[in-house]
C-alpha cells in the first residue's frame, strides 16, 4: 500500500487526516514542520504528500517549491491545505507548484478522493491512447491554443497539441458538450511525452461538483457526439397541434413517460440531497469524534483551551472568534482564547441584554439569519454565540465573528456540529478547572503537611 507523508503543525489535523488514511490501508508518516519533513523525505519515501499552508519556520508553499525543484521529487503529488481557501491564497499554493489543494475543514469524502486521484496517476500507464470525438478550446493566459483530445478521465485530459508547453502551466479546458454547453475546468500540465504517444497529460484541479458530475456522466456514458443541428430557419415551423383531436396512442405513451422521466428525477434530486446532508453529518461526527478524543485526553486548562481554538478555527471554520467562560461573583463573560482579538482589549461582557441574555440565562443558542460573508466587527453581535453548558448550567460561550470565505450562511449541519462541540468544550474545560483546583489544594494541604512534620 502505498506511503503518504502527512505536514501539519496542528496536531488534531494530524491525527484526523491520519486516521481517514489508516482506516484506508495506507502507511502514514507525519511531520510537524516544513523543515522535519524536507529532512525525513528520504527515509518516508513517500508517494504522496499532503502539506499545510501556514506553519512554523518555512511555510508550505516554500517545502513545495524544494520539492518541485529537486529531480528526486519533483513527480511526487503535493496537495497542499489551507484553512481558508481564499483566492490570494490558492494562488499562492498554485504558485508554489503544488498539484492540488484541499480546504480545511476537510471533507473526509472529499480528502479521500483526491488522495485516491492522485495516487492513481502515478500508477497510470504510458500506453497510446484513443481520440475522443470531443471539441475542446485549450486557453493559457488569456491565450486561446489549439489542441485536440486523445483521452479523457474524470480526472484529467490527455491532449495533442503543438504548442509548447511546459509541466506545471496553468491552463482552462473547455469542453464542447453534447446539448451545445461548454464546461470549463481549471488545469496543470503535469506530464508532456514525445515520440508516437506525443502529448500533455493536463490534471483538472478542484473541478466544481456540477463539473465533476459532468466529467463522470462524460467518461461514462461517451455521450460526446454533437447535438443534431436545428432547422434551418427557413424551413416552416410545425403545425400546432390540435388540441381537440385526439392525440396517437403512441404520442400519449411518450408524454406520459416522459412527465414520469420527470418526476423520478425530481425524486432522485431530493434523495441526493439527502445523501449530501447524511454525508456532511457524519464528516462533522468522525472530525469531532477525533478532536474530542484529545480534547478529553489532557487536563491541563492552557493546554485544553488551546485544543479549543484549533477545533474552532479548523473544523468550524472560524476566522475571527473568542472563547468566554462566565465569572458568576463579577456576573460578567471574560475572554480566554480566540482568534482575532488581542486578549487584553477584549472587554468583558455583561450578560444582561439582548441575545447574550437568551444565551447564559435561558442557555439558547444564537445564529445570524442569511448571509454571513461580510462577518461581524460588533463583539455584542456575534453571527454566532453558543452556550457552553454543563449539568444545565452555562459556564461561558463560543462567539463567532467572522467565517471563512467558503461559507455564505449558517445550514443546519452547522448547528448541530456548533451544539456536540460546545458540550465537549464545556465539560473539558470544567474538568481541567476543577483538576488544576484539587492540584492546588493537594500541594497546599502538602506543604502544610510538610511544616507540621518538620
Amino acid at each position: 500500500m502505498a506511503t503518504i507523508m502527512l505536514v501539519d503543525d496542528v496536531e488534531l489535523f494530524l491525527r484526523l487526516e491520519k486516521s481517514f488514511l489508516e482506516d484506508c490501508g495506507y502507511e502514514v508518516a507525519t511531520a510537524k514542520s516544513g523543515v522535519e519533513a524536507l529532512h525525513r523525505l528520504t527515509e518516508v519515501d513517500p508517494e504522496l504528500i499532503l502539506l499545510d499552508l501556514y506553519m512554523p519556520g518555512i511555510d508550505g508553499d516554500e517545502v513545495c517549491r524544494n520539492l518541485k525543484s529537486d529531480a528526486r521529487w519533483r513527480d511526487t503529488p503535493v496537495i497542499m491545505v489551507t484553512s481558508a481557501g481564499k483566492e490570494e491564497e490558492v494562488q499562492r499554493c498554485l504558485s508554489a507548484g503544488c498539484d492540488d489543494y484541499i480546504t480545511k475543514p476537510v471533507n473526509k469524502k472529499d480528502f479521500l478522493d483526491k488522495v485516491q486521484k492522485y495516487l492513481s496517476i502515478r500508477k497510470r500507464t504510458d500506453e497510446a491512447p484513443s481520440p475522443v470525438p470531443l471539441r475542446v478550446k485549450l486557453t493559457e493566459e488569456g491565450e486561446a491554443l489549439k489542441a485536440r483530445i486523445r483521452k479523457l478521465s474524470r480526472n484529467g485530459v490527455y491532449l495533442r497539441s503543438r504548442v509548447v508547453l511546459v509541466p506545471g502551466t496553468l491552463v482552462q479546458v473547455s469542453l464542447a458538450l453534447a446539448d451545445g454547453r461548454v464546461l470549463d475546468v481549471e488545469g496543470k500540465v503535469k506530464r508532456v511525452q514525445e515520440g508516437g504517444s506525443a502529448g500533455k497529460g493536463v490534471y483538472f484541479i478542484y473541478p466544481e461538483p456540477h463539473a465533476q458530475r459532468e466529467l463522470e456522466k462524460l467518461v461514462n456514458t461517451g455521450e460526446w457526439v454533437p447535438p443534431v443541428a436545428p432547422p434551418a430557419e427557413s424551413s416552416p415551423p410545425p403545425p400546432e397541434p390540435d388540441s381537440k383531436k385526439a392525440l396517437d396512442p403512441e404520442v400519449e405513451e411518450k408524454i406520459r413517460l416522459l412527465k414520469r422521466i420527470e418526476d423520478l428525477e425530481r425524486e432522485n434530486e431530493t434523495f441526493a440531497n439527502k445523501i449530501v446532508r447524511t454525508e456532511d453529518i457524519n464528516n462533522n461526527l468522525t472530525n469531532l469524534y477525533v478532536a474530542s478524543t484529545r480534547l478529553h485526553s489532557v487536563l491541563d486548562r492552557a493546554e485544553v483551551l488551546q485544543i479549543i481554538k484549533e477545533v474552532v478555527i479548523n473544523l468550524v471554520g472560524a476566522e475571527k472568534f473568542a472563547v468566554l467562560t462566565f465569572d458568576k461573583g463579577a456576573h460578567q463573560l471574560r475572554f480566554e482564547v480566540g482568534e482575532g482579538f488581542d486578549d487584553l482589549s477584549f472587554p468583558a461582557i455583561s450578560p444582561s441584554s439582548g441575545l447574550w441574555q437568551e444565551v447564559v440565562h435561558q442557555g439558547e443558542s444564537y445564529y445570524q439569519d442569511g448571509s454571513v460573508v461580510e462577518g461581524s466587527d460588533d463583539l455584542l453581535v456575534p453571527l454566532a454565540v453558543i452556550p457552553l453548558r454543563i449539568h444545565e448550567q452555562t459556564t461561558g460561550a463560543l462567539a463567532i465573528y467572522r467565517l471563512f470565505v467558503q461559507k455564505e450562511r449558517f445550514e443546519v449541519v452547522d448547528f448541530q456540529l456548533f451544539s456536540m462541540m460546545a458540550e465537549h468544550a464545556a465539560t473539558a474545560i470544567f474538568s481541567s478547572t476543577l483538576y488544576e483546583e484539587s492540584e492546588r489544594k493537594r500541594q497546599t494541604y502538602r506543604g502544610f503537611m510538610d511544616l507540621l512534620l518538620k
